[in-house]
């Protein structure tokens, strides 16, 4: 059985949110104003680094890319940050400014209880 997480930050007048989703098939989704933009299935279950990148929809458009790192297979929960392209400002295409993704809670599917079998 897996486990979904979700990250958000509002960036740039857009939201942007991470969907991760551990388990026998692990998948990391980006989505833009509720619109997925990227996402990948990650083979394997040990820690890792995965990168997400896709350009916001802002006057003038934004590079952006997100960061989600993997726990392995045991113990560990994602994180994920929001990089915001750094070419620009100094012109060696390099770093940029990383944002922290807070986590939001993602809402469990009521699942029915032996006791609403009989109602």
């Amino acid at each position: 059985m897996g486990r979904d997480y979700h990250f958000h930050r509002e960036h740039a007048g857009c939201s942007v949110t991470v969907a991760v989703h551990l388990g026998g098939a692990r998948g990391v989704e980006l989505l833009v104003d509720g619109k997925e933009v990227a996402a990948e299935r990650v083979h394997g279950h040990h820690p890792e680094v995965r990168s997400l990148a896709t350009t916001l929809p802002t006057d003038p458009p934004r590079p952006i890319e997100v960061r989600v790192t993997l726990p392995g297979p045991v113990r560990g929960e994602p994180s994920s940050v929001l990089v915001e392209d750094g070419a620009g400002q100094d012109g060696t295409g390099q770093g940029g400014t990383e944002l922290p993704m807070p986590e939001k809670e993602v809402p469990h599917r009521a699942r029915p209880t032996e006791a609403s079998w009989y109602s």
